[in-house]
């Protein structure tokens, strides 16, 4: 079961990209496991807290949530759009010269969210135009030019159309190749498609040409994180937390360092699409083998039924179980959990048995179901597939129970079947496989992970909303368990 929440590219990289595209205003939403997410709005509803940034949405269970933070909003200078005074250190990162966030040029407006393309096309032309035959202007010219692609880059990002917003950067830089929020932005872009090398590499250019830009170190932070180099994570964050101290790079350093302190002398095995890593005290090389083959043997399959090849190696942990509490800081009612990686407690596992294998199975099929819906999927339709993957089904008992509760809520006029449970997310994915099939969900979860909502995903794809799917699952529930 996966704090899907703690998905690096949802609790940081979006805190730093976010952070570059917004107003300064945000509310800290700080999670259990050590993570925060900066909201615009927020709102509880069945349990979960319903998190807004631009126009995404997030959902955590209220019971994952450690405390809300209330921050007021921070007034802009009119003139360069930049933070003015004091603030506390709950907000996103700000981003001087940031996409989005840079201070307008003179003579040019930042660009609105909804700028249309035509009108977009229009601008970069005339500012080209001006480029080539105003040579004496020149200089000012391309540093509009330069702005309104990274502010039109920043808008693609934000609607997670990542193929725009890189093809925006890259036209930035082509104008200025030292550009900092074009560095940052192309960066972003490349660690949010999973091309982590790429990402690597402009960020290190980018750090040459700006070695104390905290957002660059921050962002290179996350790229070493994920290519499992923990202590050049926590250098990177060090050093952006040093130039300027900052909450969630905080929480980030000592998130990782508690990692490291319990996992740093693991071993480590790679297999062909896994990279794992284990207490070679507690859990010898076979065992290691033996999981790596079967996550090998699984791994053809859930790509060709997600249609999803992930770019990069997935990293999976076996901790002894304690270990697996101290590093996650995960109930001990949770037997795994997927966070960007695979995380899963062996104990005194010598060989994989049926409990373990389903467990690994379980979160593998997490990693793939965040990859194709590019970390949008929520977490009722995260474990409803992963259960069916899994290869569990619902039982008669459960079937009888959720169909009572849909007819009592009916009933009483209430909404049915937004409450969070495992049998309910599994019950209702049954239902959606029956109604669209599998491979129609596979294509929702894509719909996301181009940029879709939830909501829009089911509607456009699906062709029915979820209020309606939920209520013919109450019914069908009713008909086979109760009439």
């Amino acid at each position: 079961m996966p704090t899907s929440l703690r998905f690096r590219l949802a609790c940081a990289l979006a805190l730093l990209m976010y952070g570059a595209l917004s107003a300064a205003r945000a509310d800290l939403v700080r999670l259990k496991n050590g993570g925060s997410i900066a909201a615009d709005s927020w709102v509880e509803k069945d349990g979960m807290v319903i998190i807004h940034q631009g126009d995404r949405s997030i959902q955590v269970p209220r019971a994952d949530v450690a405390e809300i933070i209330k921050q007021p909003a921070v007034p802009t200078s009119p003139a360069t759009g930049k933070v003015e005074g004091p603030v506390g250190v709950t907000r996103p990162p700000a981003q001087p010269p940031a996409p989005g966030n840079a201070p307008a040029a003179p003579g040019i407006a930042p660009p609105a969210a909804d700028i249309s393309p035509e009108e977009a096309k229009r601008l970069i032309e005339d500012l080209k135009r001006r480029v080539r035959d105003l040579p004496m202007a020149r200089a000012t010219n391309e540093r509009k030019l330069v702005l309104l692609l990274t502010r039109l880059g920043g808008e693609a990002y934000r609607r997670r159309d990542y193929d725009q917003a890189r093809a925006r950067f890259q036209e930035a830089l082509g104008v200025d190749e030292h550009n900092a929020g074009a560095q940052f932005g192309l960066a972003a872009c490349y660690l949010a498609q999973g091309q982590d090398i790429y990402a690597r590499s402009t960020l290190e250019r980018a750090l040459i040409d700006h070695p104390k830009d905290p957002d660059l170190l921050a962002l290179m932070g996350e790229v070493y994180y994920g290519q499992e180099r923990p202590e050049d994570a926590i250098s990177a964050w060090q050093q952006a937390f040093a130039i300027r101290p900052d909450q969630v790079v905080r929480e980030r350093i000592d998130k990782v360092q508690r990692e490291l302190s319990i996992d740093h002398d693991y071993r480590r095995s790679d297999a062909a699409h896994f990279t794992i890593k284990y207490d070679g005290e507690r859990a010898g090389p076979d065992l290691s083998r033996e999981i790596g083959d079967y996550l090998e043997g699984q791994f053809s399959d859930l790509v060709q039924r997600f249609d999803y090849y992930p770019r990069q190696a997935i990293i999976v942990f076996l901790y002894p179980r304690q270990q697996f509490y101290d590093a996650t800081q995960a109930g001990h009612d949770v037997t795994g959990l997927f966070d960007g990686k695979i995380r899963v407690p062996c104990g005194g596992l010598k060989q994989l048995d049926r409990e373990s294998r389903a467990v690994l199975l379980h979160e593998l099929a997490h990693a793939f179901i965040t990859g194709k819906s590019g970390g949008q999927a929520p977490r009722w339709l995260q474990e409803g597939l992963a259960q069916k993957v899994e290869g569990l089904t619902t039982s008669d008992a459960d079937g009888a129970a959720l169909a009572r509760e849909f007819e009592d809520r009916n009933r009483a006029g209430a909404e049915w079947g937004t409450a969070f449970s495992y049998p309910s997310s599994l019950s209702f994915v049954e239902h959606l496989e029956r109604t669209l099939g599998f491979h129609r969900l596979v294509d929702i979860l894509g719909a996301m992970g181009d940029g879709s909502t939830v909501d829009e995903a089911f509607e456009t794809v699906g062709r029915y909303t979820l209020q309606e799917l939920r209520r013919s699952w109450g019914e069908d529930l009713a008909r086979r368990h109760l009439h």
